[in-house]
């Protein structure tokens, strides 16, 4: 597997976090922001900007984790390349190396942990199922935080239609509300259609770029988790299980 740089994920993160600060600049300087809230009457949109700084948050503190997770398995990796026979020892929580080196607590330790409790509870013809249902659960730990993301995310998305449609009632209860069409009421009833036009317009658009854009940073964090799981799986299957074998 090609080796990446420290942080690598974070850094990515932080280039589109960069990317999508200087394009609220840009909107800003251009007014695009202070309108866009101003003819919103329904305030979805300051709603679904408030919900996807929260899920930027959100995203910001599970890319540290993983970031590190996947530096200390690097870490890791290499103290047990540099070894030519492996002998585990498992102290609580802490694992050893030949008795001399302790493992950092990070989820390749506690994968090689887990490993050696269940090669020593379960026989040979149990190990292929068991292994799978490993990779699963320590899968769903590193994926199953980013769920409630990808619920949000498409959440905003339903908040962006649902400005649509809130939108139009305005248009359509500005003309019920009139019942003489004289030249002021004309131009009441074209104010009010188009602020109606414009909430129902703005509300979609806010909806769907921070739903993109918040999809963006959580399938980032998945395929770096997946990458994560590999990077642990070929560890223990090619540099730590044969080396425990020859012991």
């Amino acid at each position: 597997m090609k080796e990446q740089p420290e942080h690598s994920l974070l850094l990515k993160w932080l280039i589109l976090t960069g990317f999508i600060f200087f394009a609220i600049i840009a909107a800003w300087n251009e007014g695009v922001i202070l309108l866009l809230y101003t003819v919103d009457k329904s305030h979805i949109s300051m709603a679904i900007t408030l919900i996807y700084l929260l899920v930027t948050l959100h995203c910001a503190r599970r890319i540290y984790i993983i970031s590190s997770e996947t530096n200390l398995s690097r870490q890791i990796e290499k103290i047990i390349r540099n070894e030519n026979k492996i002998n585990i020892n498992i102290n609580d929580d802490q694992v050893l190396i030949n008795s001399k080196i302790q493992l950092t607590p990070c989820l390749m330790t506690e994968y090689i942990r887990d490993l050696c409790f269940r090669n020593s509870k379960i026989s040979e013809s149990e190990d292929n199922g068991s292994s799978s249902d490993l990779n699963d659960v320590y899968s769903s730990r590193l994926k199953g935080p980013q769920e409630i993301g990808w619920f949000v995310s498409d959440m905003m998305l339903k908040l962006g239609l649902l400005g649509t449609i809130i939108g139009f009632i305005f248009m359509l209860g500005s003309v019920a509300n009139i019942a003489d069409f004289d030249v002021s009421n004309m131009q009441k009833i074209l104010r009010h259609m188009s602020d109606g036009m414009g909430t129902a317009l703005y509300t979609t658009l806010v909806g769907l770029v921070c739903s993109v854009l918040s999809a963006m940073q959580y399938h980032m964090i998945d395929r770096h988790a997946d990458e994560l799981i590999e990077l642990t799986r070929h560890m223990t299957q090619v540099h730590v299980i044969p080396k425990i074998n020859n012991n």
